[in-house]
């Protein structure tokens, strides 16, 4: 299947909105401002690729939704093109996928290898740790233990490395207060709302 053809503007917006949560064809018809027909035709598309999956809410209120869509994977669609090779591939993600998508991200290109070293350093520590985000402008990664020995071996290691990388240890109760819109999961975390509330 050709992705650069398939994935137009509005069933990539359509499958933005169900990454963020499962959603109901009303839902995301609201959200893009067109047709709950239009959103329907595209979703059983999706779903036929197996793209999306479909549960059914079991409620039976009016105005309620009785279908919810959800992505079947987590996926990520690569280009790339250099002097060696050019490809383009799909790949299913993994924890370690989103890690390292995560910090590649990061504006600052100079620190994408400094923070994939810190990043699996830290794969040793995860039992003292609750999550770890990255700020995509800056590269600051922020994270939440409530280790006391943490902090001594994140310096230890950092010193190490040619690029330093800038870094913050909160407890996990600090997340809502310091987590924002630019802050993207880097390990065992989720996006947080305003108001403390995980978004799924």
């Amino acid at each position: 299947m050709n992705f650069d053809s398939f994935l137009g503007e509005k069933r990539w917006e359509i499958l933005q909105i169900i990454a963020r949560r499962p959603s109901s064809p009303i839902e995301i018809a609201e959200g893009l401002f067109t047709t709950v027909s239009y959103v329907s035709q595209q979703l059983k598309l999706l779903e036929a690729l197996g793209i999306v999956y479909k549960t059914k809410t079991g409620s039976a209120e009016k105005g309620k939704p009785r279908n919810l869509y959800a992505l079947t994977n987590e996926l990520s669609y690569l280009t790339i093109l250099t002097k060696d090779f050019s490809e383009k591939k799909l790949i299913y993600l993994t924890e370690y996928h989103k890690g390292v998508l995560a910090i590649w991200m990061v504006e600052n290109s100079s620190l994408h290898d400094s923070l994939h070293r810190v990043y699996l350093e830290l794969q040793n520590y995860q039992k003292e740790i609750d999550s770890i985000f990255l700020d995509k402008n800056s590269g600051k990664m922020i994270i939440f233990s409530s280790s006391k020995t943490l902090k001594s071996k994140v310096d230890t290691f950092i010193k190490t490395l040619e690029n330093k990388v800038d870094y913050s240890i909160y407890l996990p109760s600090d997340i809502s207060k310091e987590i924002s819109e630019n802050h993207i999961p880097l390990l065992g975390g989720e996006r947080i709302k305003k108001g403390g509330e995980n978004e799924i």
